[in-house]
């Protein structure tokens, strides 16, 4: 006999959990980026032609894994580790991170620092968790992945520092130390998701001492400090010639109120294998290890020997980086030509240079434009338009909690290959040509 309990809740009537849930996750909205995605699937299923540009992640049909960390995976399952890791990490990956960190960024610290978690979100969460509380203030820049939503759990008064393309989408010093007074909290990300975008050496040098000068000034007052929360979970991917530039490396001073947080998801295509951390001063990591213990976040213990067997190995670590890299920089480049020639035909589109990461920020400038049967008045018809008319799927910044109705869009490279994202491209200039052909001088509006 089975119970049908679809039949026992429909016999309750309307309303019955209505109030289970209160506070703030009763308005916590799911994530707009996953709902496009399901549109696409619907559609593909449909049997539409689309160009999946959407989630920030990698097909294993186009991106595979380094064969060393399913190799060494294999190898930890059949030693059988398989029972809980400790709370922060096993030894050997807080030991490998030490040595990656004093490696590529110059960084020496102790193990203590380091805070293993399933993936960058327990860590980012915990750091909001941990450094607010209700009503306080907490800063980003503006687009920032996920940053809105973090600030509704949290119940802080968020505020976004607002941005500009030729910036690269990221706030000026002066707009940080203007806002930096009472601020318990500064979210950064570089490479930038949605933009794909790097922060320039003097400007998060700036930041960094801007911190720095604000949270001495604090010391003695009773005011907690504000915290860095430096998202670098893309480090490891620069385009060519760009470089990272990580801001204890360039202002040594500001370290005991930096909180790294990164990961293998992106740089080693291996978002579902659940490896990151934190970094953070040990008297910050204690509390950071029992929150993530409590919530039972932790990275699986044959993944954490087999992170940490990979980042021993340089030449390895290297050469697979390298090889995605290399993926990505294809990707990235093909978009960017096509949609750079159809701006210079006078076509109402125009990129970014990417710099790193898998993202691609894209403008269609049709705000206020129309046409037999559209009328575009905000980003999301010109998103519908460009899947219908093009088969193209792209997130628009909203997503990311701008909320200008500007026409920018973010592309994402990771789960498409090259054929088909030169046909997407393809479809796409035929799209705007056939529609608006070339633009009048003076008509183009502001690309910048």
């Amino acid at each position: 006999m089975s119970i049908d309990l679809d039949a026992i809740l429909a016999s309750q009537g309307p309303g019955l959990l209505d109030l289970a849930v209160q506070g703030p996750m009763a308005e916590m909205k799911g994530s707009t980026i996953l709902g496009i995605a399901a549109q696409v699937r619907r559609l593909k299923a449909e049997g539409q032609e689309v160009c999946d540009l959407t989630v920030g992640d990698f097909s294993p049909q186009h991106f595979r894994i380094p064969s060393e960390l399913s190799e060494e995976i294999a190898v930890a399952l059949a030693a059988g580790h398989t029972n809980y890791p400790p709370a922060d990490g096993v030894p050997e990956l807080k030991a490998a991170i030490v040595r990656l960190y004093e490696r590529r960024l110059g960084l020496k610290f102790s193990p203590d620092w380091v805070c293993v978690a399933s993936g960058a979100r327990p860590p980012i969460y915990a750091a909001w968790r941990l450094f607010t509380l209700p009503g306080d203030r907490t800063l980003s820049s503006l687009p920032m992945w996920n940053v809105g939503y973090y600030a509704q759990l949290c119940q802080t008064r968020h505020e976004f520092l607002h941005t500009q393309a030729q910036h690269g989408f990221f706030p000026t010093v002066e707009q940080v130390r203007q806002a930096l007074p009472g601020a318990r909290l500064l979210a950064l990300n570089s490479p930038l998701n949605p933009t794909g975008t790097a922060i320039d050496r003097d400007v998060i040098e700036g930041i960094a001492r801007a911190l720095v000068d604000e949270n001495r000034r604090r010391l003695g007052t009773g005011q907690p400090p504000c915290i860095l929360l430096y998202d670098q979970v893309y480090w490891l991917l620069p385009s060519p010639g760009v470089q990272h530039h990580n801001p204890v490396s360039l202002v040594p001073e500001c370290a005991p109120w930096v909180v790294h947080v990164d990961a293998i998801s992106k740089c080693f295509a291996a978002t579902g294998l659940r490896v990151g951390w934190a970094v953070l001063p040990p008297a910050l990591q204690g509390p950071m290890k029992s929150l993530i213990g409590h919530i039972g976040a932790w990275a699986p213990r044959p993944e954490q020997l087999a992170t940490a067997r990979l980042l021993d190995r340089p030449e390895r670590t290297e050469a697979a980086l390298d090889a995605l890299r290399g993926q990505l920089d294809a990707r990235l480049s093909l978009a960017y030509s096509a949609i750079a020639a159809m701006e210079a035909e006078g076509l109402p589109v125009h990129a970014v240079k990417p710099q790193g990461a898998l993202y691609l920020s894209l403008r269609v400038d049709l705000i206020g434009r129309g046409l037999e049967g559209w009328s575009f008045q905000d980003n999301e018809s010109i998103r519908r338009w460009l899947i219908e008319e093009a088969g193209v799927a792209v997130v628009p910044f909203q997503a990311f909690d701008m909320e200008d109705e500007s026409g920018w869009f973010r592309m994402s490279v990771g789960a498409v290959g090259l054929d088909e994202l030169g046909a997407a491209m393809t479809r796409l200039h035929e799209a705007v040509r056939r529609r608006f052909g070339a633009a009048a001088p003076g008509q183009r509006g502001d690309l910048g």
